[in-house]
């Protein structure tokens, strides 16, 4: 199973990004076609152990707000791609709503005749955060069944989610203003891995850096925005 780190890498690689600001969507989220970023991933050693590639596809009107398509590429530490993809994910009035689907392995999908279902497919993040703010707690489960019978549950509890403040945080990419969100997460599968971690994201750019702990708050390892290209 992959590691509350590689998760948490992975999501916020594939979350917050693609909208363009409506009435009520303030923009801390990359917001123009066309745009790449990439995010290049460091165990606690700072040693590289892969990257996440990005490029915002479209986004189209819908009801009080966006939605976005975005194509995702994982890549491992010599630059060999993992998995490739589209993803989907909304704004609509005061929320965001983020596709979890690339959370969980994607080579649970590569079984013959296997079926994936996954409850609480979107999860949700305000719009116009504030400092302080606390959000509510999610979990997404994702069951894999082959002829009707379940072959795996796989369960990613997200708790103690909140908006800390702002910071600024340079990377290779630029010096940039971001909001600091915390949160825990346990994964739940064949055995139970629990995890926290710290986000900084920026308006009009995305996730900016994400430090990811173990059970006993040892670093695991470090995400970084090290490109960005409008």
């Amino acid at each position: 199973m992959k590691s509350v780190y590689t998760l948490a890498a992975l999501f916020i690689g594939l979350v917050f990004t693609a909208f363009a600001p409506g009435d009520n969507c303030e923009s801390f989220f990359a917001n123009k076609v066309g745009t790449t970023w990439e995010q290049t991933h460091y165990d606690a050693k700072d040693k590289v152990t892969g990257k996440t590639k990005g490029l915002v596809k479209s986004y189209d009107a819908i009801d009080n707000g966006f939605s976005a398509t975005m194509e995702i590429e994982t890549l491992d530490d010599k630059d060999k791609s993992l998995s490739k993809g589209d993803i989907i994910m909304k704004c609509q009035g005061d929320q965001f709503y983020m596709d979890m689907g690339n959370m969980f392995p994607s080579e649970m999908g590569e079984i013959e005749g296997a079926e994936i279902v996954i409850d609480n497919e979107f999860s949700t993040f305000p719009s116009n955060p504030v400092a302080g703010q606390t959000l509510p707690d999610e979990t997404s489960t994702m069951t894999v069944k082959l002829n009707g019978m379940n072959l795996m549950t796989m369960t990613i509890k997200t708790t103690n989610r909140k908006i800390e403040g702002y910071e600024n945080v340079t990377t290779p990419a630029g010096t940039f203003n971001c909001i600091k969100y915390t949160s825990n997460s346990e994964v739940k599968s064949i055995m139970t891995i629990k995890g926290r971690s710290v986000m900084y994201f920026a308006k009009n750019v995305g996730v900016v850096k994400v430090e990811s702990y173990n059970e006993k708050d040892k670093l695991e390892g470090t995400q970084i925005l090290t490109k960005f290209t409008e």
